[in-house]
């Protein structure tokens, strides 16, 4: 190695550390979690989403922007699901009704089954719960840049040529901060006080 780019590298290297204990410092110690609140695990630090960009049921783009100035509660799954699907879009339905839940908030599903779920079928989905909703999906390769940070897995079973396959995914409700941060996931089974509580404790502790 040339000698005289030894130093530079050094200095490069100590900014890079500097930088990333900057931010370490910047995060709050993690929230003590209650006994009664089972499922929840923070992210710390925050997952920054990498930029994205789908479309919602309104045909409109959907990425990074949509995340910024509220809080999120997001769900990943596909409107053909029998069971887990269904019951959490219900739940965060409940949550959305609860009074000490703050207006701000917002409720995201996100289809990662697009051949099957068109804009007008994930609207309807959506609807079907709560008219406030917002779902969206797109191109397998731009929900894969949603999902992967956060850890969500998927698969499809079946003959995907035809429309009856099923599709396999993880099925926790995400929390995210209005700078489009992951803080923390539910596991399911989701219940109403569950989540919603999870979700009050992270955007109390977490809250700028």
């Amino acid at each position: 190695m040339n000698k005289k780019r030894l130093p530079l590298i050094i200095v490069i290297v100590g900014m890079s550390i500097l930088i990333a204990s900057i931010f370490m410092e910047s995060e709050p110690p993690l929230p003590d979690i209650p006994q009664d609140i089972q499922g929840l695990f923070i992210d710390s630090p925050a997952v920054v989403l990498p930029r994205f960009t789908m479309t919602d049921m309104n045909g409109q783009p959907f990425n990074n922007s949509n995340f910024m100035g509220k809080w999120s509660l997001v769900f990943f799954g596909y409107t053909n699901c029998p069971d887990v699907c269904p019951t959490s879009m219900r739940i965060l339905d409940q949550i959305s009704r609860k009074e000490n839940i703050d207006d701000d908030t917002q409720y995201v599903f996100i289809s990662v089954d697009p051949k099957r779920d068109t804009t007008k079928v994930i609207k309807d989905f959506v609807g079907f719960f709560n008219a406030k909703f917002i779902g969206a999906t797109g191109e397998k390769a731009e929900i894969d840049k949603f999902k992967d940070p956060l850890g969500v897995i998927y698969g499809y079973e079946g003959d995907t040529s035809s429309a009856d396959y099923v599709v396999t995914h993880f099925a926790a409700i995400y929390i995210i901060d209005p700078n489009g941060r992951a803080r923390a996931y539910v596991l399911p089974p989701h219940k109403v006080d569950q989540v919603s509580k999870s979700y009050q404790l992270i955007r109390e502790h977490y809250g700028e």
